[in-house]
């Protein structure tokens, strides 16, 4: 945002090794259901839908963990983000408020 002319440049084993992080964090929750109970999952052929039952006693613990990791966390980084750019956009319009008024 400060410096669009100067963008970072990937590789592109830097840009694969980001998209296997973000494939491997997508099966956090698939895999955690088959390694708990893999008997409480079923698969709905009308749907093409997972059902995941939960029911284990280890749910107690996990489902808010990963609740807070799915909802949570996200939400925080785009305020977080958001506040950042809003932050940079405001300090560059002070600075081109001060050119023109020395321009002037």
């Amino acid at each position: 945002v400060q410096y669009p002319m100067h963008a970072h440049v990937w590789t592109k084993s830097k840009a694969h090794i980001v998209c296997g992080i973000i494939w491997i964090c997508s099966l956090v929750f698939p895999l955690a259901v088959l390694v708990i109970d893999k008997e409480d999952v079923q698969f709905n052929y009308l749907g093409h839908t997972c059902i995941y039952g939960l029911s284990a006693d280890v749910w107690k613990i996990w489902r808010p963990v990963l609740s807070c990791f799915g909802t949570v966390v996200p939400n925080i980084v785009v305020i977080v983000t958001t506040i950042s750019l809003i932050v940079i956009a405001e300090v560059g319009f002070r600075v081109f408020v001060v050119i023109e008024e020395n321009a002037s």
